[in-house]
């Protein structure tokens, strides 16, 4: 049922994107800008920091690469970009978007993507060129795309742009593994439909529970947590649509603590 849904609201975002193209009058609903940065002035053949910053308008939604039960993920293409071995996108840590029937995942107001790129010459300046596809929604969902150009010239006198910060600061919103894997502990409960319990542990007074989302194969959906705290113990009960657990022995899931402060990711073989 849900991948009917999803299917659905593809099919009607790429209808809208076709009825909307030739209204190039107002290409920024909901965008109050993106653009294409690097955290340095030069580079001298070392990877550097860079990002595509998307800033939206007050109420506006985008999307994560897995966007949920609906929405649009975004596409990257940096084919036509030159001098450039290679731009690995990490990805913040999300949001979890709860709607009756609705789950979604992604950024609220907008996401700034760190990039590391990495040079093939440090004699030439490199060129950065994206096409980049991409959902934003409100009350309505409107499906975007832009073409992004950077240029970074070469140099040994290399200094912070005024982007720095921000990009430093969405790295530092990248989830990575705890120092504590131990602090996740995760079973099934028995039970009629298939029920996943995860309890973190460590999260005592003054602590604001984070944020927990799931990723894992396709076709297989997880449902809004509910969350119950037991001393310094805080345990997330959630639904799972699956045939039978079984199905899931052997795969590798991604829990993501997504917090103010907090950007984890603990993977669990089941």
């Amino acid at each position: 049922m849900r991948a009917a849904r999803r299917f659905g609201f593809l099919l009607l975002a790429a209808v809208a994107w076709l009825a909307a193209a030739p209204l190039a009058a107002a290409p920024g609903e909901g965008v109050r800008g993106l653009d294409l940065l690097a955290a340095q002035s030069a580079h001298d053949g070392a990877p550097f920091l860079a990002g595509i910053e998307l800033r939206l308008a007050e109420g506006w939604k985008t999307y994560w690469k897995k966007p949920g039960d609906s929405g649009i993920p975004p596409t990257f293409d940096w084919s036509a970009s030159e001098n450039v071995a290679g731009v690995e996108l990490r990805w913040p840590a999300p949001e979890r978007f709860d709607a009756p029937g609705d789950i979604t995942y992604g950024y609220e107001g907008g996401v700034v993507w760190p990039l590391r790129v990495v040079p093939e010459d440090a004699l030439r300046p490199v060129t950065l060129r994206l096409s980049i596809f991409y959902g934003i929604c409100s009350d309505i969902c409107v499906p975007r795309e832009a073409n992004l150009e950077l240029t970074v010239p070469p140099g040994t006198e290399i200094e912070d742009s005024p982007a720095a910060p921000r990009l430093r600061e969405a790295l530092a919103r990248v989830p990575v593994p705890p120092a504590d894997p131990g602090m996740l502990d995760i079973r099934w409960r028995e039970a009629s439909a298939p029920t996943l319990e995860v309890s973190l542990s460590g999260c005592g007074k003054g602590c604001m529970p984070p944020m927990l989302i799931v990723d894992g194969p396709k076709n297989i959906w997880f449902g809004t947590p509910r969350v119950k705290r037991d001393g310094d113990v805080v345990r997330y009960v959630m639904e799972v649509e699956v045939l039978s657990p079984a199905m899931l022995e052997g795969e590798e899931l991604g829990f993501i603590l997504s917090g103010p402060d907090v950007a984890y990711v603990i993977r669990k073989t089941m």
